[in-house]
């Protein structure tokens, strides 16, 4: 594998919604009290979301990423003056960035937008902010993608991310940068579906659904659990009306839903 730069590691395994299926420490809540009918209920959910992560670890890079850093996406030096003023601006953000969710979420938000700035040749206002974001947030899986030598496959960093983030009691915070992840992607696909989707498949398009009906039903799971991710869920929850399994009708759909596509994306990072 090609050795990359800390940034494109961390770009590429934020960007990727793939985690392992060990979620007991985090999910399991089995009261010993409970009636056995309860705890049914309960290894049941436990058991949905296991297999839920057990696909999503078989999960390759997004399409987004890949027609963003393949080059697929080019831009002509006329579209690349009219600069897109929908990101997200990290000189107004940084100082409102108070509570670890926040800060996990913004710097998913930038790694992909860093990503697309670059189609514009914009200046590199992202590095220097996730570079702060990462000393603030002082995790070591972060840490571990950044001293990475370019020899792990994003998969596995993927795994080894979210394993050490449980492990050290952030689990709930590797689903919060999964969900920032989705959305962020799902709303610049809004902003500029007919840059993106020219270069999609309806092999990709289905690979974009399959991706949301993924997180939305995680979420679903997760939130019975921890209610801190409840808020999320609901956030999110719109995003699950697409259902597309062509470019076609992708493409229709971001039209149809762009509006409560917008609010998802404003309320996520409220």
């Amino acid at each position: 594998m090609k050795k990359l730069t800390y940034f494109s590691m961390l770009v590429a395994a934020l960007f990727m919604v793939a985690c392992n299926g060990n979620t007991k420490k985090d999910t399991k809540v089995i009261s010993e009290t409970g009636t056995f009918e309860e705890q049914l209920i309960k290894k049941g959910m436990n058991m949905h979301l296991d297999s839920l992560t057990a696909i999503w670890l078989r999960l390759k890079s997004s399409p987004v990423y890949s027609v963003t850093k393949d080059g697929k996406v080019k831009l002509s030096d006329a579209e690349k003056k009219v600069q897109p003023d929908y990101l997200l601006n990290p000189e107004t953000m940084m100082d409102k960035l108070e509570t670890l969710s926040q800060k996990y979420k913004a710097l998913v938000g930038f790694a992909v937008d860093k990503e697309f700035a670059t189609l514009y040749d914009m200046k590199d206002v992202y590095s220097p902010a996730m570079q702060k974001l990462v000393a603030d947030l002082n995790d070591p899986a972060i840490d571990m993608i950044k001293d990475n030598d370019g020899k792990i496959s994003y998969e596995e960093m993927n795994t080894k991310v979210y394993d050490m983030m449980e492990e050290n009691g952030r689990g709930n915070r590797y689903w919060e940068m999964a969900a920032t992840g989705l959305v962020e992607q799902t709303y610049l696909l809004c902003q500029n579906k007919d840059k993106f989707l020219t270069n999609f498949t309806d092999k990709d398009a289905e690979d974009i659904i399959f991706r949301t009906i993924l997180l939305v039903n995680a979420f679903e799971d997760l939130q019975e659990y921890n209610p801190e991710l409840l808020n999320i869920y609901n956030i999110i929850l719109p995003i699950g009306k697409l259902d597309a399994i062509t470019v076609d009708q992708l493409s229709k759909q971001l039209d149809e839903y762009k509006d409560e596509i917008t609010k998802v994306h404003e309320q996520l990072f409220e």
